[in-house]
């Protein structure tokens, strides 16, 4: 670790990361905002998870697939599948290839590229989404019983806001 100074105050070296330290004490702000970030994630999560395979016998990264596949009727690639995912090319392989056993996806090679395949949602795995849906429903709306619908609002702009930022960065930066 490297502490230099320079025009933007004192920056750290750390393994190649260069982490500003400025005076208003930002890192700390950041630190706190990812992990309220977090503990909202770690109530939610499980209780979601919890609900859709006690009620629709699927987790939540099935349901993920689902949602996509609802999203795209004629099918989608499984590298589409996996950038829309933002998981790797294998992840969406190993849950594509349990929900095609499952009944609830078909999966079929490219008519134009033989290397590629593009998965759909079968009949049966429109209903079990559209069951999982319900429940996804019904489980947030029980965990945000008691917050305001505009403290929801209120919150869900500046998050969206700091995503497209983020997003944005992440462009600038590959």
């Amino acid at each position: 670790m490297l502490n230099q100074t320079c025009d933007r105050g004192t920056v750290t070296q750390i393994e190649g990361f260069t982490i500003p330290t400025s005076p208003d004490d930002k890192r700390t702000a950041e630190m706190r905002f990812w992990l309220s970030i977090l503990r909202v994630h770690n109530t939610i999560f499980p209780e979601l998870n919890k609900s859709l395979r006690d009620n629709a016998g699927v987790g939540l990264a099935k349901f993920d697939v689902l949602a996509q596949l609802v999203r795209h009727p004629d099918g989608i690639t499984m590298s589409d599948l996996s950038t829309a995912l933002k998981v790797t090319n294998g992840n969406v392989s190993g849950l594509v290839n349990r929900l095609v056993k499952d009944g609830l996806v078909s999966k079929e090679m490219s008519s134009t590229d033989r290397r590629s395949f593009s998965a759909k949602l079968t009949d049966k795995g429109m209903g079990t989404f559209q069951k999982a849906m319900t429940f996804h429903q019904a489980t947030l709306a029980n965990l945000m019983a008691d917050v305001e619908k505009e403290a929801l609002i209120e919150a869900t702009e500046p998050l969206r806001t700091l995503s497209e930022k983020l997003k944005q960065k992440g462009q600038i930066d590959e």
